[in-house]
């Protein structure tokens, strides 16, 4: 075997530095991506949990709103409804003061 001159040797030393140097550098970058790939999920997750919230809230307050109108006319129809019943009740009244009457003198 030849031995390896000294100038070759450094060459290749230099060489493996090198490599060593952009497997050190590749190893950062990796490291940074995988770093801002994390930080930018947990940022869109984040956006979208307040999206999320923001939409539930505009959703719960048409619910509401809407419930609002259905109480309101349910409770218009009942107003209606009694309104009508004591009309009814008010026609009957004399008819039903008669017959307790009757009833009441024959005992």
């Amino acid at each position: 075997m030849r031995a390896l001159s000294l100038e070759a040797i450094t060459q290749i030393r230099k060489i493996e530095e090198g490599m060593e140097q952009e497997k050190s550098d590749a190893r950062a970058r990796a490291q940074k991506l995988a770093a801002d790939a994390e930080r930018e999920g947990r940022e869109l997750l984040k956006a979208g949990a307040e999206k999320a919230r923001g939409e539930n809230a505009a959703a719960m307050e048409r619910a509401q709103a809407e419930a609002a109108k259905r109480r309101e006319a349910i409770l218009a129809k009942a107003a209606e409804d009694c309104a009508a019943l004591k009309a009814q009740a008010g026609k009957r009244m004399g008819r039903a003061v008669e017959a307790i009457l009757e009833r009441v003198v024959e005992r």
